[in-house]
């Protein structure tokens, strides 16, 4: 009804299932409410997809998250999730730098998210998964508070990410195998912001919707340096489903595999199992 005057051939469905079995699809995008996300994927990858795209996060439970894996593995499925800041030159410029040892090992990321669709399982999943990207390594322990009024979350029980009142906000620490330490405040009733602090033992660097910065010190002082990226062509989604076509036709894992999302859930469910247990250092679930 909205879109049929610019695709007058597309044929609407009411039932995946159909669609799957009429369409004979290369590629499918799951772009439904989060906490739906498995059954589509899963029937996909056994209908015979080549590839699956699916929105974050890729699952609201680890045993969602790991029935799409097996599916998307048992297939030979190639398999991305839309954590989209994966596919921006500038988060890449700043992985890189830190690759360098521009700043020394990383030890600490401090992330912050505010504004009004700052729920965990929401735009949180995005910040999430970049201290994911950042630590590049496996997450072993967490804490975290939920926002007041969230109690009863012993494990996801939200729309889908339609309405902010409906899932919480979170404050939350995360130990990754490698030693790193990553505190996260995603929190709805604040100043709106996404940013990124990023300590080493000889610098730090800062990124924010703006763009990015390394701070060191030279003879006493600070020095500032901007971080700027290489020109690209594409980024963003386009980037992302180049990227599904080449894994497609040529194999790999890509920036953004299911392998790496998992880790993001393991993270948020975590977040939950510690919330319920007072808020103690727990072991991020398997």
């Amino acid at each position: 009804e909205n879109w049929g005057a610019r695709w007058p051939n597309a044929t609407r469905y009411t039932s995946h299932k159909e669609m799957l079995d009429k369409e004979g699809l290369d590629i499918l995008g799951v772009a439904t409410g989060d906490n739906v996300h498995a059954a589509i994927a899963v029937d996909g990858a056994n209908a015979g997809i080549k590839g699956l795209y699916v929105e974050k996060p890729m699952a609201t439970s680890l045993e969602d998250a790991d029935r799409m894996l097996k599916a998307c593995e048992d297939n030979g499925v190639a398999f991305s999730v839309d954590h989209t800041r994966r596919w921006s030159p500038l988060h890449h410029k700043a992985r890189e730098t830190i690759r360098s040892g521009a700043i020394g090992p990383l030890r600490t990321i401090v992330a912050t998210l505010g504004g009004g669709r700052a729920m965990t399982f929401r735009n949180g999943t995005h910040m999430i998964d970049n201290i994911v990207f950042y630590a590049e390594s496996e997450p072993t322990k967490v804490f975290a508070q939920l926002e007041d009024g969230f109690d009863h979350w012993d494990r996801y029980r939200g729309d889908g990410g339609k309405l902010p009142e409906n899932e919480p906000g979170a404050s939350g620490y995360i130990l990754f195998k490698n030693g790193v330490r990553a505190f996260y405040n995603g929190t709805k009733e604040t100043f709106s912001e996404y940013s990124l602090r990023l300590s080493g033992t000889e610098g730090q660097i800062h990124v924010d919707e703006s763009g990015a910065e390394m701070v060191k010190q030279d003879g006493g002082e600070k020095v500032t340096r901007k971080l700027v990226p290489a020109h690209y062509q594409v980024h963003g989604l386009v980037a992302a489903y180049r990227e599904l076509i080449d894994k497609i036709e040529n194999g790999g894992d890509g920036v953004s595999s299911g392998r790496e999302a998992r880790k993001t859930v393991q993270i948020m469910i975590g977040f939950l199992k510690s919330h319920q247990a007072g808020s103690r250092l727990v072991d991020a679930p398997e």
